[in-house]
This record gives C-alpha cells, structure tokens and sequence, in this order.
C-alpha cells in the first residue's frame, strides 16, 4: 500500500539522512520559518511525513542551486506558493498541494489548464474583445532555468490585483523572460509592463498608484474608441 505523503512518520534524525542534511540544519530551516514538522502527542520530538522531505529537498536547492538565502524564500513564499517560487510544472504542483506543510504560504491554487499545442498564442486570442491587456515578462536566467525574481513577483500581484478592480475589462498575461512573446517584442530586462503594446515599465519596478493611472488611461482611451 502507498504510503500517505502527508503522514509524519519520519523523526528528525532519519529525515536528515534521508535529505542529506543535518539535523541542525532542519532545525535552522524550522526556525527560519520555512517548515513546520509535526510533533510526537504528549511531547516536543518533530517528527516529518514524506511531503516535508520534498519540501525540504526544495529548500536545499533553492539555497545551493539558485543562490537564494532563507530570508529571501521566506519573502517570497509571502507572496506565492511554493510552485511558483520553484517553477514546478502543473502536474506536480497539483500533486503536492493536498500534503503541502509550509508556514504562512501566499494561497493560490495551482492554474488547471487543458493540454495545448500552442499555449502562448491561444492565450492571446483567449483576451475578451474589448479588454485592456496587461503583459509582464518576469524571470531570471539561471544555469538555463527561469527564476522568478523579488520585482518580477511584486508587479504581478499589482496588475492582478488592478485587475480584479475591472473585472471583464482587464486581463494579465505573464510571459517568462525566454518565452516566445518575450522574443516577439525583443524583451531584454525584466519586470518588462505592457499595457496593450505600450511598454510602461522595464527593468525596474512599477507602484501601485503609476499602473493605476497608466490602466486607467488605456480604459479611458478604449471607452472613446
């Protein structure tokens, strides 16, 4: 029988070993906020299910593989899931979720799109008829991999929460710096904000209060038309 990836089975020292670590760095990973093992009823041993572990494997790559520090992905996982921090693909992200542990992580459910052959222009022909449409180019490259970057993330949850000020109206596309879009219209630094074509922002980051007045702009100019 399968074991249940959410069940703690795991005490501390034999996690370590099956992670590679050591049990103090487990311990410095818990303190950071970044895991939260269970514990043993009536005592304080921690005791970790096969989901920790994985999550743990993340972190230990996150720091070696990307250069990142505990602070900057506790930070981030302020602001997204785990998935989008590591730029999992859908399946997995829709796997771990039932048994993710993660202190205090941004909530968002992983996207459930069908299967298609050319997702970025069917994307683009999905925007409604009239609407404004946002796009931003996020990432860095790393060793040939995307990463989200600290702007990149923070210009997203601006347009996304504009966005839902105007539903119907406006729509926000995110396209990654080595994307085929990206490429279309010669994006060389990210964040990269497009409003409908017009780049507002590039390589820096975007206030609330500037892409507000810029949107609202747009859906003046459109309500003209």
């Amino acid at each position: 029988m399968e074991r249940d990836a959410g069940k703690a089975v795991y005490a501390i020292g034999a996690a370590a070993q099956e992670v590679g670590l050591s049990a103090r760095t487990l311990r410095i990973y818990e303190q950071e906020g970044l895991i939260r093992p269970a514990r043993k009823p009536g005592s304080d041993q921690r005791v970790y299910s096969e989901q920790d572990l994985v999550w743990v494997r993340c972190i230990s790559e996150l720091i070696h593989g990307h250069s990142l520090t505990t602070v900057g992905i506790r930070r981030l996982l302020d602001l997204i899931p785990c998935w989008e921090v590591k730029h999992c693909p859908e399946e997995v992200a829709r796997r771990c979720e039932p048994h993710l542990n993660i202190p205090d992580m941004a909530v968002r459910a992983p996207a459930r799109h069908p299967a298609r052959a050319t997702p970025e222009r069917e994307d683009e022909e999905a925007v409604e008829e009239g609407a404004v449409e946002i796009k931003i180019f996020y990432g860095i490259k790393e060793f040939g991999v995307v990463f989200p970057c600290f702007k990149c993330i923070q210009a997203e949850r601006i347009a996304r929460r504009l966005a839902d000020r105007h539903p119907g109206r406006v729509v926000v596309r995110k396209h990654d710096m080595l994307s085929a879009e990206a490429d279309r219209h010669g994006v060389m630094m990210t964040p990269t904000v497009m409003i409908d074509g017009e780049v507002v922002a590039s390589g820096k980051g975007l206030s609330a209060n500037r892409l507000e007045q810029l949107l609202e702009r747009h859906l003046a100019a459109q309500q003209k038309e």
